[in-house]
């Protein structure tokens, strides 16, 4: 199962394995105290990407495409995260500064 949420939000032991993928860490937060185990800034949205407004659903849909398209040249990256979800059973992606994110279906 893939789940996402915000890295301030309380890790729990539901969350499985926590991967952040933002390029940035969290403001404030250590990788210890947001309880990640990987950090893959590889497959975060490119910065135009990452900056585009979230209340417009209209500019949400051609961010979603745009990112989709953008994780389909990351096949080894996506491969990891498949194959930790077999291995761990829950992968929850996190997030803190890329606010589109938060709505994407996986």
């Amino acid at each position: 199962m893939l789940r996402i949420k915000r890295i301030y939000e309380l890790p729990k032991e539901e969350d499985g394995f926590r991967i952040l993928i933002d390029e940035s860490g969290p403001k404030g937060l250590s990788k210890e105290e947001a309880k990640v185990d990987l950090w893959l800034r590889e497959i975060a949205p490119t910065k135009n990407l990452g900056k585009w407004p979230e209340d417009d659903r209209a500019h949400f849909n051609e961010f979603e495409t745009k990112y989709h398209d953008q994780l389909q040249k990351k096949n080894t990256l996506i491969k990891l995260i498949r194959d930790t979800e077999k291995e761990k059973g829950t992968v929850t992606f996190l997030y803190s500064t890329i606010k589109s994110i938060k709505r994407l279906q996986f």
